[in-house]
């Protein structure tokens, strides 16, 4: 009779023991941990699939997306090279060009001193300055 109780009462205990070991802890529960979470990070980045699958994650969130580009933004460097990359576009894409000169363009009526910075900026390029002014002075025949 007491074989047939503690029987059940092993196999009950050994199932909760095997159900506790298989059981995965959440991910928030993981990344509370600083060097897990320092470590899954790096793991992330360090590997190319994964941090493909990251950037896409972040690239269809907005607020990541305006967080990125703030930090990008701050930072001289990614600055320059996002400028660069601008500038390659519009040598390489008429279109692309055309829409970058028209946002200068609202951004100089929207803001005095944007212009005022400009057109400052335009007086060190003396060349260009006479090539506006010369299609100017030719749409001004027209």
């Amino acid at each position: 009779m007491k074989k047939i109780i503690l029987l059940p009462i092993i196999f009950v205990t050994a199932l909760i023991f095997i159900s506790a070991c298989n059981s995965k802890p959440s991910a928030e529960s993981y990344l509370k941990d600083d060097s897990q979470r320092k470590a899954a990070i790096i793991a992330l980045v360090q590997h190319q699939p994964y941090m493909k699958e990251l950037m896409n994650e972040m690239m269809n969130n907005d607020s990541c997306k305006q967080m990125m580009m703030g930090n990008m933004m701050n930072d001289p460097k990614m600055k320059e090279m996002q400028m660069n990359k601008m500038m390659s576009m519009c040598k390489e894409d008429t279109s692309m060009c055309k829409m970058m000169m028209g946002k200068t363009m609202e951004m100089c009526e929207d803001d005095s001193t944007k212009c005022k910075m400009m057109m400052g900026s335009m007086k060190s390029r003396p060349n260009i300055m006479k090539s506006i002014k010369k299609m100017c002075d030719m749409q001004k025949m027209d």
